[in-house]
């Protein structure tokens, strides 16, 4: 079999050739919700006027590519390029559990990269930028066989954009509502968008509130259906800081099952029943180079230490806290020595990166393991990483040799992520004891509790099919509570964009047989004869 585009012999059945990328077999249309990204250089024409076209050519070759990059670093495609404008999809061809927020940080981004540009050419360019959320029909277009987005939400992100100031990014209502936990918004009203007869609700991006995935602190709901695995944890960790043994608690479950707050609860436990100091970092999916980031957040929550100190200020918290933890050891273990390393795993510029990749991940395995095990000689430990799933291989091994080097120590290292963590991650366990817990969706009495809580402005009625429809994931109930209440009912049969988001990324994570099972059974409903 041969490729269409450039000729190179592919296996039979691929879907892309090897060589070039091309699609070889063509798509089906199909439903999506997507997020569509629709931005536009200010000043192009200006830009135009007394440049030799081929050096505008390059200016904006240039700039498209930046943005380009912006875009594929945060999982979304280039759908088009048209003139001085550029379209990118989030949601499409592959899905992602966090779409909407993934192209809003990507907006964002991408307005920061022309502000750079602009201050280093001084071209005088700016750029406005619409994303907008909804149901598109996605396929591939009869004449050309290009893959794209079609439908009324790819046209009113090109009206957002439209609306724009320059330098800003507008959003529409169901990109809002579902990252309003995620990015901060100012209202600007309604617009009138030109070829549309009903005015479209905008909102404008500001700022994240964290990194990718981190929301802005909310109302803690009540902590229901878990009793008994928390249970088998506290005796778990309470043997462990009594035999001086290491624990790796493993929790896995489906997104907004519910892992984060079991995490946080066994933290807790930890902390006020047994004095231990909890240092907590988290795997980014996208937007981070470092591949050290989680472990540099468990470093940054010992030493107290904020993510935009300059490296002198974090030279010397690092110091001062490697000095006090070492203390008549630090000439022995050569403090200087495992303050680089830590500074390395921060990702400030240290001699370590001038060395041959192996050795600065030695240095790097060294000095995070002499930290902490020194750490646990005076406190007990928990050590908690949190979306493991996202973690570099290097990471990994890391993990590995510290559950290998302080066995014999009061520590428990508490990691989360989805259920193929540990079909990736198999650790050697001969000196720590392993617990893993499976978490399922919540049972009927547990959903209930839960929405007497988060839907209690709702009728008894409504609040019993939310619950049916939620399937035992409290996210999904919070979620489409949140919308009912937003919408006075009036949306009841729809599911919120985020909650289609992370079932359409559960489904695309299928293989083609699962998904045609899935999608013919889709007609029968929720239940029917086989």
């Amino acid at each position: 079999m041969q490729c269409p585009s450039c000729n190179t012999e592919v296996v039979e059945g691929a879907r892309f050739c090897s060589a070039c990328g091309y699609e070889l077999t063509r798509r089906a249309d199909e439903r999506r919700v997507v997020t569509v990204l629709f931005a536009d250089i200010v000043g192009f024409t200006g830009l135009s006027e007394d440049r030799d076209p081929e050096q505008v050519k390059n200016m904006v070759d240039g700039c498209f590519a930046r943005l380009a990059d912006d875009i594929t670093a945060f999982g979304g495609r280039v759908d088009k390029v048209i003139g001085d404008a550029i379209v990118a999809l989030f949601g499409a061809p592959i899905a992602h559990e966090d779409d909407a927020e993934r192209a809003v940080r990507a907006a964002l981004r991408m307005q920061e990269t022309v502000g750079r540009l602009d201050a280093d050419t001084g071209v005088g360019i700016r750029l406005r930028i619409g994303v907008n959320t909804g149901e598109v029909l996605v396929g591939a277009m009869t004449a050309g066989d290009d893959y794209t987005a079609m439908g009324d939400v790819v046209n009113t992100a090109s009206r957002l954009q439209t609306a724009a100031e320059p330098g800003t990014v507008l959003v529409g209502t169901i990109t809002q509502e579902a990252t309003q936990e995620f990015i901060r918004y100012r209202s600007v009203g309604q617009l009138h968008a030109r070829g549309r007869e009903a005015p479209v609700t905008a909102y404008r991006a500001l700022a994240p509130y964290g990194p990718p995935g981190e929301r802005r602190a909310s109302a803690e709901l009540p902590f229901v259906g878990r009793e008994r695995e928390l249970d088998l944890v506290t005796v778990a960790i309470t043997n462990t800081y009594e035999t001086r043994r290491g624990l790796l608690l493993g929790i896995t479950g489906e997104s907004g099952v519910g892992k984060s707050r079991v995490a946080a609860e066994v933290a807790d436990l930890a902390r006020f029943d047994h004095d231990a100091v909890v240092l907590h970092g988290r795997c980014l999916p996208y937007g981070e180079t470092n591949i050290w980031w989680p472990v540099a957040e468990l470093i940054r929550s010992a030493v107290s230490l904020d993510a935009a100190a300059d490296a002198e200020a974090a030279r010397a918290a690092v110091t001062d806290m490697v000095d006090r933890t070492l203390g008549d050891r630090a000439e022995t273990l050569d403090a200087p020595r495992v303050t680089d390393g830590i500074m390395h795993v921060l990702g400030y510029d240290t001699p370590l990166a001038r060395l041959a990749p192996d050795r600065a991940v030695a240095e790097v395995t060294r000095s995070t393991r002499i930290l902490l095990g020194t750490l646990t000689r005076t406190t007990p430990l928990v050590i908690w990483l949190s979306d493991l799933q996202f973690a570099d291989d290097a990471v990994l091994d890391l993990l590995e040799h510290l559950i290998d080097r302080l066995g014999r120590r009061p520590v428990v290292m508490m990691v989360t992520g989805t259920p193929k963590l540990f079909e990736r991650w198999s650790p050697a366990t001969g000196r720590f004891t392993l617990l893993g817990l499976a978490l399922d969706g919540l049972d009927d009495e547990a959903m209930h509790l839960l929405a007497a809580e988060v839907a209690r402005g709702l009728d008894p009625e409504t609040r019993a099919a939310l619950i049916e429809r939620a399937g035992g994931n409290p996210l999904f109930l919070e979620e489409m509570a949140r919308t009912l209440a937003a919408t006075g009912g009036a949306d009841a049969d729809n599911l919120p964009a985020n909650v289609r988001s992370v079932i359409s990324a559960r489904l695309d994570a299928l293989d083609e047989l699962a998904r045609s099972v899935i999608g013919n059974a889709a007609v029968l409903g929720q239940r029917g004869d086989r």
